[in-house]
Formats: structure tokens, C-alpha cells, sequence
């Protein structure tokens, strides 16, 4: 297997670690605190984006994904990741998971 394919391989089993398998879709996200966590559906979402978390005492100086809604931007509980490739792979992937099965 190519190297691009086992690292699409490694993001699609980042991705699903944060997706729940209750109904299509829907992705853990890191809640209001750190201690907690929620739920939210990508297939709603207007954009997934990477985003450098320098400013985010969580994860200083780490790649972290993101959902967009409207203004309101989301967490989700994936990574975070040392480098933005590794993030945009898993941004890709978690895409690929929430519309896994619909055309």
C-alpha cells in the first residue's frame, strides 16, 4: 500500500474515534469545559476547518478540527495534531465518515 493510502487509512481511524455510532453524521465535540464533551451533526455543518490553535491553552501550538455553523465554530473531538497535514487529512476523513453511504 502507498504511503498516501496508509495515511488515509491512519485519518479515517482518527475520524472515527469521534464519530458516534448511533446515527450518521454526528461527531463528538469538546463541550463548554474541558472535562466534557458533545455532539455534533457534520452533515449540517456550512464548513469543517483546520485551524492553529496557538491561542487555545488546550492544544498550544497544534492543528485542531473544527465545524463551522453559520458563525459559530466547534471543537470536535479528534486530534489534536503536531502538523496542519495531518489535521487536513483528518478533516477530509471526517467528512468522508459523516457521508459515508449517501450519493
Amino acid at each position: 500500500m502507498s504511503k498516501t493510502g496508509m495515511d488515509m487509512q491512519w485519518a479515517l481511524a482518527e475520524a472515527s474515534k469521534g464519530a458516534l455510532a448511533v446515527a450518521p453524521g454526528w461527531f463528538r465535540s469538546w463541550g463548554t469545559t474541558e472535562d466534557r464533551w458533545s455532539a455534533v451533526n457534520i452533515r449540517s455543518a456550512t464548513q469543517v476547518v483546520v485551524n492553529h490553535s496557538r491561542e487555545d491553552d488546550r492544544h498550544p501550538n497544534s492543528w485542531t478540527v473544527r465545524a463551522i455553523f453559520g458563525t459559530h465554530a466547534v471543537e470536535l473531538h479528534v486530534g489534536p495534531y503536531d502538523t496542519m497535514d495531518r489535521a487536513v487529512l483528518v478533516a477530509h476523513a471526517v467528512l468522508s465518515v459523516a457521508f459515508k453511504g449517501t450519493s
